[in-house]
Formats: structure tokens, C-alpha cells, sequence
């Protein structure tokens, strides 16, 4: 579905999601009572009283986001001043504890926990290589990014995120960029992401996610026949020997890796949200009660090669390591 125009995300869908939140917000003792009084009939793991609390948790988030941002637009001088370096690290700022309340509703109410180890990092901009598998992934990755490493954040996200109007507002203030997963003009789209992942700070990280979605057994079956009608069989049997990830999308993710030549690569993977397809799949599961393993390590740029075909192979050798790591430690993600 195509995201609405930004003039309709900003005078009709932003009102109406602040306005929405905020009677959310002032009537959720109520929700929460009425939810509660549901679940002492319904009788199974207080499911509407944790799924319902995430939605209130989200809405009363939503509602502090946008206010700061209106904030904050008011005092770039109604976005005369945006690009400016206060207003840019206010903007980091909202983005930041706006991902820390949605993890710790995560957390709270349907018993998510994350676990991102913390390494030595390396000096200098970092271009990070995610998996995408599971409900909220790349939120999660993005709040440890942020939270726990001190990186300035910037993303390549798809258009989807700009139904929401907080995203719409905030990571369009930011350096984010957001392309369509099929775009009409993939070469304009590649032109913005060189753009973006040449101008990382020295302090900062540009989150990827080189599969274009969520994995599911249906998308690595679209993924391989699109390489066998592009003609790139060699691809297409590494592609079916890989277990949990898709193939990589490699336009993007190569012009990001040319273009950030000096920055550091880091390939992240992750188990326990494998599992979580839809939304049918999470509300059978409620409570979740599960931990989020990941891991990442560090492709050196001395190691990384230049020219193109060779450029590929080496980024699916990266990938059936991530698709490797994720066999051997999937057994291990526990439910209690």
C-alpha cells in the first residue's frame, strides 16, 4: 500500500493520531480496568490486558512524541533552523527515549527482553548490517544503537514507517532515509543512499537491512525466483541453501558499502522473534516471555574486496554466517 502524500500525513493523519492518543491516554485507567475485567472471564494468560496495555503504552508514547516534535518545530523557528546541531541532537534526543518506552512496554507487558552484547567499539562511523526477522526488530536494534553504544542514529527504512506519524515528523528531520521496497526509480533511491551513508558522523552508525523485509518461507521463495529470472543461478542455489534469512538485496546495500568506504561494517543476527509471523502468531503467544539473543562482528575494511562480483560473494559469505550463527544458537532462545 502507498504511504499518502506528506501534506495528508501532516494536516490529516497527524491531528488525528494526536487527538486518538490523547483520549487514549486520559481514559487508559479504564481500558486497563475494563481489559482486566475481560481477562477474569477469558481466563488465558491475561492476553487482552498485556496486548491491550502495549496499545496504550504505544499511543501514550505516540502522544509524547509528537508533542515534542511540535516543540521542537517551534523552536527551529518553524523549520528555518532544523539542520542546526542543537536541534538535530534534541531530535536524537526524542528518538532515543521514544525507543526506550517502547521497550520497556515490550519488556513489561508481554515479557520481552533484548539481550545486545557490548564489545570494544571501534572509532570512526559505523555502517551496521542487520537481519530482519520478527515484530519490532529493527526498533530494538536501533534503542541498543542508540542506548547502550551512544551512536547518533541514522536509518534506511522502507516508506512503511512513515504511516506512522511520529516517524513521518522525526526521522524525515533526521538524516533517515526511507525508499519503497520496489521503487519506480531505483536509481534515484541508490543516489539517496550513497547520499546518506557518505555523510555518516564520526560518531554515528546508519542501521541497513539488506533483505528488504521480514523474512518468511514465502519471501525466500519469491527472493530465489527472482534471481533464477534475473539469470543469476549462482545466487539463486546459494539463496536456497540459506535456512532464516533472505538473500541479500544488493543494489542498496552495495552503494551504501561504496560510498561509506571509510566506515566500519558490522553484520548483526538475532534469534527469538523467528517464529512471529503475523499478527495471529504473536497473540497466540502472549505472554512472549522470551529472550532476544543477537550478536555482531566486525568485517574489516582491509579484507573488504572492491570490485563488484566479488563484492557480492563476499556479502553472501556474510550472510550464511549470520544464517549459520542463527541454526546453532536458535534451540538455545528459551520460553519460559
Amino acid at each position: 500500500m502507498r504511504i499518502p502524500p506528506p501534506l495528508v500525513r501532516t494536516l490529516i493523519i497527524t491531528p488525528v493520531a494526536f487527538v486518538g492518543s490523547a483520549i487514549v491516554t486520559i481514559l487508559s485507567p479504564l481500558i486497563h480496568l475494563v481489559l482486566a475485567g475481560i481477562d477474569l472471564i477469558d481466563r488465558r494468560n491475561w492476553r487482552f490486558t498485556r496486548v491491550g496495555g502495549i496499545a496504550v503504552a504505544f499511543c501514550v508514547v505516540e502522544l509524547f512524541g509528537l508533542a515534542m516534535a511540535f516543540v521542537l518545530w517551534v523552536a527551529s523557528g518553524f523549520g528555518i533552523w532544523m539542520r542546526a546541531g542543537a536541534i538535530q541532537r534534541a531530535h536524537l534526543w526524542v528518538l532515543r527515549t521514544w525507543l526506550d518506552l517502547i521497550t520497556r512496554a515490550m519488556r513489561a507487558f508481554i515479557g520481552f527482553n533484548f539481550v545486545f552484547p557490548r564489545k570494544p567499539a571501534s572509532p570512526g562511523p559505523v555502517l551496521v548490517l542487520c537481519r530482519h526477522a520478527g515484530p519490532g526488530d529493527s526498533l530494538l536494534v536501533a534503542h541498543s544503537v542508540m542506548h547502550d553504544h551512544h551512536r547518533k542514529l541514522r536509518m534506511l527504512g522502507t516508506t512503511k514507517l512513515l504511516w506512522d506519524p511520529f516517524f513521518n515528523h522525526v526521522g524525515r528531520r533526521l538524516p533517515f532515509h526511507f525508499c519503497e521496497q520496489n521503487p519506480s526509480d531505483p536509481e534515484r533511491e541508490l543516489i539517496e543512499v550513497r547520499r546518506a551513508a557518505a555523510t555518516i558522523e564520526f560518531d554515528g552508525a546508519m542501521i541497513l537491512f539488506p533483505e528488504g523485509g521480514n523474512y518468511s518461507p514465502s519471501r525466500h521463495v519469491q527472493a530465489i525466483e527472482r534471481l533464477e529470472q534475473r539469470g543469476q543461478h549462482d545466487r539463486a542455489e546459494r539463496a536456497r541453501q540459506l535456512r532464516h534469512v533472505l538473500p541479500p538485496r544488493t543494489g542498496g546495500t552495495l552503494a551504501a558499502l561504496a560510498a561509506a568506504h571509510d566506515a566500519n561494517i558490522v553484520f548483526v543476527a538475532h534469534v527469538g522473534l523467528d517464529d512471529l509471523m503475523s499478527l495471529r502468531d504473536i497473540w497466540r503467544s502472549v505472554p512472549i516471555n522470551r529472550t532476544v539473543r543477537a550478536t555482531y562482528w566486525h568485517a574489516q575494511r582491509d579484507g573488504r574486496p572492491e570490485e563488484h562480483n566479488e563484492l557480492v560473494e563476499w556479502l553472501y559469505d556474510q550472510w550464511e554466517a549470520v544464517d549459520r550463527w542463527i541454526t546453532a544458537n536458535a534451540p538455545d532462545v528459551l520460553r519460559s
